[in-house]
């Protein structure tokens, strides 16, 4: 009798640690990892080798029709200041479709030739998502729905009215959308290019590791519609900076990526800004320099390179905002893009406002540019009147600027989460079928709890003898 009563507590023991780590489970894995078998086209994998791999989850991540609508949402809730267009092209039958956002939180009475220019490339190879989910949370915060974070607001209150933004939110849609069939190392566009080799400065030459699968750079130069309509839109725009965002690993490099040389003119300055990008946002683990001397190989036909030395940009960079380079090169998701919610809002929240460190910092950067760069008004913001901030046309904007608790909210940590929820129809059931398994599981574990207190208790006065019978206990 007394080995079956232990056995019974012993087995109910055995039970609650099992619920206990099935709840854990399955608590954890819908809001971090969810898992799929790897999906590389062009390559032959062994199902069995690659299960468990990592894959987009819909709860963090935006689906790119559902990302591309928020943005256009975002821009018609602010019409005063921002306007999106979308850009098309088409090549041997191959159609490329881009969104552009632009930006101009003093409105748009003063003609852009006289603001300050920045064009911000975001998802140009498809397997880099958390790039994109950067851009939107970037274009909230310039729209007035999230705070400016870790910036000087006295500064910023000056130059953003003076200043003009142009966002590619997703530059390679027909890529994305292949990931999010399951190629989840894809980089390229949907007919196979990578658009960051199909530029024209340098293209075509291959170095000794050179892989197809990875860096193919097309039939010839601009034969993809992607480099084509961000090409004209630079001519048109005429940037001041140009800023490629990527992922893989951290690092902030400026021109070049075809050598290891650095521009003769504008190293100097160039560095010193990302420098300052690095100390405040890059938690001193990025490497800062040219692409071709930092990156360990050199990148040909690059869009960086070409606007800095043939479209005369004054300042070009590529910022690779994330990488995870201990995963194996097949964990593609993983490697490229955070999977943990709180992994995923630090690199968001850190990366968006370093694009308002960099425009903030800009003007004085640009100010050692002389050659490259006409001089504008807000080069010396210094000197220019508080007034410009009364005039912006965007209500929630202006009362951003104007809070008496601007100061504060800086450093205000923010419900991340407002604007992540599952989208309906996509997570809603799997939610639904998660609660209902914690209370399951909650009401089984209650009365296990309680069966095992009934089970310590009832033994509480009780010894055994060496033969297993129930001895009562003499008082003494």
């Amino acid at each position: 009798m007394a080995l079956n009563t232990w056995s019974s507590c012993g087995y109910m023991i055995l039970v609650f640690l099992f619920l206990l780590g099935s709840s854990w489970a399955s608590a954890r894995s819908p809001t971090e990892l969810h898992k799929k078998n790897f999906g590389l086209r062009g390559e032959t994998v062994v199902k069995a080798d690659h299960e468990n791999l990592s894959e987009p989850n819909y709860s963090i991540y935006h689906r790119s029709d559902t990302l591309l609508k928020k943005v256009r949402e975002l821009v018609e809730r602010h019409p005063r200041i921002m306007s999106v267009e979308v850009l098309k092209g088409e090549q041997d039958g191959y159609e490329a479709e881009i969104t552009v956002v632009t930006v101009e939180p003093g409105g748009r009475d003063v003609p852009q030739d006289m603001k300050m220019r920045l064009l911000l490339d975001f998802g140009q190879h498809g397997r880099e998502l958390v790039t994109s989910e950067v851009a939107f949370r970037l274009l909230q915060t310039l729209a007035g729905e999230r705070p400016f974070r870790e910036v000087h607001l006295d500064a910023l209150v000056r130059i953003l009215p003076r200043t003009v933004i142009k966002i590619v939110p997703m530059e390679n849609p027909n890529g994305r959308k292949l990931v999010e069939a399951g190629h989840f190392c894809e980089r390229k566009n949907g007919r196979g290019v990578d658009i960051n080799r199909n530029w024209a400065l340098d293209w075509g030459k291959k170095e000794k590791d050179y892989d197809p699968s990875e860096e193919y750079p097309g039939q010839s130069v601009f034969s993809e519609p992607e480099t084509v309509l961000i090409r004209d839109l630079a001519v048109a725009f005429r940037p001041h900076i140009w800023v490629n965002v990527h992922s893989g690993m951290e690092a902030l490099f400026m021109p070049y990526d075809h050598k290891i040389t650095v521009p003769p003119d504008g190293a100097g300055p160039m560095k010193t800004l990302l420098q300052t990008v690095h100390s405040k946002h890059c938690l001193e683990k990025c490497v800062v320099g040219s692409g071709g001397a930092s990156v360990g190989y050199l990148a040909h036909g690059t869009a960086t390179d070409y606007m800095y030395d043939v479209l005369k940009v004054p300042m070009a960079f590529t910022w690779e905002i994330y990488g995870d380079l201990k995963q194996p090169e097949y964990e593609c998701f993983q490697m490229f893009n955070p999977v943990r919610r709180e992994s995923f809002e630090e690199v968001v929240s850190r990366w968006s406002a370093a694009f308002i460190t960099l425009t903030v910092n800009l003007p004085a950067a640009l100010r050692e540019l002389p050659t490259r760069a006409l001089e504008l008004p807000v080069w010396h913001w210094e000197s220019l009147p508080l007034d410009p901030v009364l005039d912006i046309p965007d209500t929630e904007l202006r009362e951003r600027f104007t809070m008496k608790v601007r100061a504060e909210e800086a450093s205000v940590v923010v419900d991340w989460g407002r604007d992540m929820q599952s989208e309906p129809g996509v997570n809603g059931g799997e939610k639904l079928i998660l609660e209902c398994s914690l209370v399951f599981t909650g009401v089984v574990l209650l009365f296990v709890c309680l069966r095992l207190f009934r089970c310590v208790s009832s033994n509480a006065h009780v010894s055994y003898s060496p033969l297993g019978e129930r001895v009562k206990r003499v008082q003494v």
